[in-house]
């Protein structure tokens, strides 16, 4: 018994040993790696996974199931079933052994190693540079995977590929039902017109024959498509720590795809794929998308846009499809309110979406964010705003420059800056939570001017009441007055007035 109870404590000891061992190698990568205990906890037994010479798993395979989380929410073979999915019918073939080397480029860790394990530090620097090192890091990862680190230059329809599939796939990973088959058809009919806008975007940036190099692809995804890196950086969270979301740690804003709450005549189908470049534009832009006003719900009136988004404080995009088949609009952040003056912020900005995206930011050399009063204008000056809609919405205007946002054709050259609305919709955007503030916001807004309405046709009502009673200082009415206390004045019951008796 003794001897026993030796052996027993011996064996705790060692497990204890181990135990704070790990936790204190834990506790320094987490000095050095920008993820929590638990993450890295998770992230240490993915590497182990990999390490394992008889487990005959792909790369994201292995990685996935090492998660807790992937048996949680997806009980039993569910996420094998999914990554199946994924590596076979959405994401390009070979991208998991590509996305592992492209992971191993970072030399930073042999340089900055302090005596741990290499292999190790490499594979979290590596899930580090997908997204929580920020979108530069991301970026480059995503370049790796499409070049294979050998190709200088490539054709941007093989990086916007990469990324939509990339979306595509983070929501696989998450969603509550994945029909294999529903998922492949919705992949093969968003997949061309989702991409086609971003493409011709990219493809602009590049040289004469639309090949662009690393740097070019990069400084186009600041400009134009600063939550493109998203893409990867979503699929590989949702791989790792599936339904585990800390935002408030996350250097990222997650990818996420619109969702109209209501039928749009712009934005067409349950899923429009045109919706991905836009989505792409702002992390604002991501998720439900609740409608405020629309000419189809609410006529061709400026009053009724203006009564449907003033007092709204929530982030809003303002969507404008033209005769002539052409999308474009604004984004904003500031709460909407009548104004002869320009007013805003830097947060906003003016884009093209078809037939190419093109994003113009703000410059910073003028603020003449928005306008709205005897219409609708963006940038430009109080004359001639860079987009404009007059209260009769017809003829309206869309300029190349001004000096609040930045130069470009917010429509194509032979539509000569002008146009007629086909239809046009403003939708507040920025999730949930954003979105039930902002229509708070307008309750509130229209109740303090009903309010005021009220009090000002009472004060009118007095108002006219005084000057009824001035009246009665006018000649109209002084021959009564002069009448009044005279011995042959009296009231004549008969005919409800006045006599006078006066002597014969």
């Amino acid at each position: 018994i003794n001897i026993a109870k030796k052996l027993t404590n011996t064996h705790t000891t060692q497990r204890t040993n181990k135990d704070m061992s790990s936790q204190a190698q834990i506790n320094k990568l987490a000095e050095r790696y920008p993820f929590d205990n638990e993450e890295l906890e998770q992230l240490i037994r993915c590497h182990s996974a990999l390490l394992d010479t008889k487990n005959v798993d792909t790369f994201l395979t292995k990685i996935a199931l090492s998660s807790p989380y992937s048996y949680f929410f997806l009980p039993g073979n569910e996420m094998r079933r999914r990554i199946e999915l994924i590596e076979g019918q959405i994401l390009p073939c070979g991208f998991g052994s590509c996305l592992r080397a492209a992971m191993s480029v970072d030399l930073f860790v042999d340089c900055a190693n302090e005596g741990g394990d290499i292999s190790l530090e490499r594979f979290l620097e590596g899930i580090a540079d997908c997204g929580q090192r920020g979108h530069k890091e991301a970026l480059k990862i995503i370049w790796l995977c499409c070049s294979a680190g050998v190709d200088n230059e490539l054709e941007p329809s093989r990086i916007v590929d990469l990324c939509f599939r990339l979306g595509f796939s983070s929501e696989v990973l998450v969603s509550p039902d994945a029909d294999a088959h529903g998922i492949v058809a919705r992949l093969e009919s968003e997949h061309d017109s989702a991409c086609e806008s971003l493409e011709k975007s990219l493809a602009a940036a590049g040289n004469m024959y639309g090949m662009v190099t690393k740097q070019q692809f990069m400084e186009w995804a600041e400009l134009t498509a600063p939550q493109l890196s998203s893409t990867l950086s979503t699929f590989m969270h949702n791989l790792l720590f599936h339904g585990k979301w800390t935002k408030h740690r996350l250097n990222f804003v997650p990818f996420e795809y619109p969702k109209l709450d209501q039928k749009s005549d712009i934005f067409e189908g349950v899923h429009p794929p045109n919706l991905f470049a836009l989505a792409c534009a702002s992390p604002h832009l991501g998720g439900k998308w609740h409608n405020l006003y629309s000419f189809e719900f609410h006529g061709h009136s400026m009053n009724r846009l203006q009564y449907s988004i003033l007092g709204y404080s929530g982030p809003t995009v303002v969507v404008i499809k033209t005769e002539g088949g052409h999308i474009l609009g604004a984004f904003t952040t500031s709460k909407w309110k009548r104004s002869k003056d320009f007013y805003g912020d830097t947060n906003g900005f003016i884009f093209q979406l078809y037939p190419t995206l093109s994003v113009f930011s703000p410059t910073g050399i003028e603020s003449n964010f928005i306008k709205l009063h005897d219409g609708l204008g963006f940038g430009g000056t109080k004359d001639m705003p860079r987009i404009f809609i007059p209260a009769s919405m017809e003829v309206c205007n869309a300029g190349v420059m001004d000096k609040t946002f930045r130069e470009g054709n917010i429509l194509p050259v032979e539509a000569l800056e002008k146009f007629a609305i086909e239809s046009l919709e403003v939708w507040g955007v920025g999730g949930e939570e954003v979105i039930k503030k902002g229509l708070a916001s307008r309750v509130e807004y229209r109740e303090i001017t009903d309010s005021n309405i009220y009090k000002a046709r009472v004060i009118k009502d007095k108002s006219s009441l005084v000057e009824d009673i001035n009246l009665l200082d006018t000649k109209l009415y002084k021959h009564r007055e002069e009448a009044r206390g005279r011995a042959e004045f009296k009231v004549d019951d008969t005919h409800g007035g006045y006599a006078l008796e006066r002597e014969q």
